[in-house]
């Protein structure tokens, strides 16, 4: 699934610690988000740009 994202192996990791930093490092979370977010990618409902462009929130 990873592969039919389009992303390069660093935007995957930019991606994958995006979610960490937004999910407070809940592994469970930041796997099914990541798997959404491939997914979208895959069927074209977003771009890499919009895929990239997740912003963390602060408490």
């Amino acid at each position: 699934m990873k592969q039919a994202s389009g992303l390069s192996a660093s935007q995957l990791a930019e991606l994958e610690a995006q979610l960490r930093a937004e999910l407070g490092g809940d592994e469970l979370m930041v796997e099914l988000h990541l798997v959404r977010v491939l997914e979208a990618l895959r069927h074209g409902w977003i771009t890499v740009s919009d895929a990239l462009s997740v912003e963390t929130k602060t408490p």
